[in-house]
């Protein structure tokens, strides 16, 4: 994606490099669940050529590295700096030798044609100012008979809908504001995502729902957890005042979900692959 004109820590991308030293590191690691599922999905070939768009901090990068295994290339992008910073850390630290981290936008992608057998891109696609452009150029570089997967936010996400509903009540007494997931509503169907998908080329569209259990320790982890991701987008706009009010509604309402192991929470994704023609 883009950053605002003359800003390259302006808008969203501001808020992931905010979030970026501790993206997917508190509370349960929700990225990462889905990011296996992802790669155990699309399942790359040994010594395949993969590309990870979003990377963040790794939830489908590192998979996919492990899966293709030393011989394969597996290069993730992103677009904030400082969670490329973060991802290069990481991996000079822990990670598989064939990783490479680039800066990059994900609608104008700096490969030749036909450079990977596959393109992940984890929970970021509604994110791009223009998403039908960041798909035509994953299907650019991918070669033919190459898959892409992709994971988004269903539209009945049961806790991410809990978390709109209650997060506008208590900002704005029910007056529902712009949600922190722009653009989400695009792709939180397997119609919409499959629709997507075949208008840039791709077929045999394959789109499968999935729900999962995560649990937090308790309601200040939760609340920690709010800024390590996106959702901390929305909190970010409030005054001092109103945040302190929020954040004693917010863990009022969530204080009522906790069982005897924590907070439970349930998240809906989809899981898409889909081909280029041979």
């Amino acid at each position: 994606m883009k950053p605002e004109k003359g800003d390259s820590e302006a808008g969203v991308v501001g808020v992931f490099s905010r979030a970026a030293p501790t993206y997917d590191r508190i509370g349960p690691q929700v990225f990462a669940h889905f990011g296996e599922r992802l790669v155990e999905r699309t399942r790359p070939a040994p010594d395949a050529a993969v590309l990870d768009v979003a990377t963040g901090r790794g939830a489908v990068l590192l998979p996919a590295a492990r899966q293709v295994g030393p011989g394969g290339r597996v290069i993730g992008i992103d677009m904030s700096a400082a969670m490329v910073r973060e991802i290069e850390t990481d991996i000079r630290s822990t990670g598989p030798r064939h990783i490479e981290i680039r800066q990059m936008d994900a609608e104008h992608l700096d490969f030749a044609d036909a450079s990977f057998d596959q393109v992940l891109c984890g929970f970021a696609l509604w994110f791009f100012p223009h998403p039908e452009d960041a798909l035509r150029e994953f299907f650019r570089v991918l070669r033919p008979s190459g898959y892409v997967g992709l994971t988004t936010w269903t539209d009945d996400c049961p806790f991410l809908a809990w978390y709109d509903r209650e997060l506008a009540a208590a900002i704005s007494q029910g007056a529902p504001p712009a949600s922190g997931r722009s653009g989400a509503g695009r792709f939180d169907t397997p119609a919409r995502l499959e629709a997507a998908l075949q208008l840039t080329g791709f077929v045999g569209v394959d789109i499968i729902s999935e729900t999962a259990d995560f649990i937090y320790a308790d309601e200040e982890e939760w609340w920690s957890s709010l800024w390590s991701a996106g959702t901390r987008r929305r909190l970010e706009a409030l005054t001092t005042p109103e945040l302190n009010r929020v954040k004693a509604e917010m863990l009022d309402k969530v204080r009522a979900l906790k069982e005897a192991d924590g907070i439970h929470t349930l998240w809906r994704a989809l899981l898409a692959s889909a081909q280029k023609p041979a």
